[in-house]
């Protein structure tokens, strides 16, 4: 069972790299971006938990977190992300079966305080690193033209900068906007890691590659937000 927060609404990701978890592939997404005044995101985050904290209501292998964007450009108006993660049965499996009396409930009570804004799904690519639940999250929207050019070049820098911090490469399958095709996860401890990244020797030599054998790429937007809650 489970709450199909915008279906109710729309009908409708370190260790030093070299010893870092490698992750080809992997778990699926489905992004719901909603707009939440400050006043009533308590109230939208309590009525989700008290759902979501309940076993019964979370289907096996399936994550389900609210984040908050921190920093955005003025003209992205999402304020919040409500998240499900996991591999594609088990996403198959909470998009396809009919949501329990309590979830559309919860569904009603939820509406009243968000509006929907986008609605998009992909998959992890390839990660490197150990990601946390309670990292702050910096994430990239970009729009690829090449993706195996892209990709085998991304791979390429990311194995030779050697970063301490979990990073991915991903695809967008369906929805998202400006022409979204692809985006970059990456992890940081705070603030101040974003501010001031860790200087790595060679890194000017190493982009200067990776802009020539990435092929055309555009970075649409760059968001800095954070998760709420998880639930697993």
């Amino acid at each position: 069972m489970k709450l199909k927060l915008y279906l109710l609404l729309l009908v409708f990701s370190f260790i030093s790299i070299l010893d870092a978890q490698v992750i080809k592939g992997g778990n699926c997404w489905i992004d719901y971006e909603i707009i939440v005044d400050s006043n009533d995101a308590p109230t939208v985050l309590n009525l989700l938990d008290s759902f979501f904290s309940k076993p019964e209501n979370r289907i096996e292998g399936v994550t389900y977190n609210l984040t908050q964007f921190n920093y955005k450009d003025k003209d992205f108006e999402a304020t919040h992300l409500f998240q499900v993660v996991g591999p594609a049965d088990a996403l198959s499996k909470w998009h396809h079966n009919p949501p329990s009396i309590e979830g559309q409930l919860t569904g009603v009570m939820v509406n009243q305080f968000i509006e929907p804004y986008s609605a998009f799904f992909g998959k992890n690519i390839i990660s490197f690193g150990t990601p946390s639940n309670d990292k702050l999250e910096f994430t990239y929207s970009l729009k690829v033209n090449d993706e195996e050019k892209f990709s085998a070049a991304w791979v390429k820098a990311i194995k030779a900068l050697k970063p301490d911090n979990f990073v991915g490469l991903g695809s967008v399958i369906a929805g998202g906007s400006d022409g979204q095709t692809h985006y970059i996860y990456t992890q940081r401890d705070d603030m101040e890691a974003v501010f001031n990244p860790k200087a790595i020797k060679g890194s000017d030599k190493i982009w200067k590659t990776f802009s020539e054998e990435a092929g055309e790429f555009e970075v649409i937007r760059k968001i800095v937000r954070t998760r709420l809650k998880i639930w697993e």
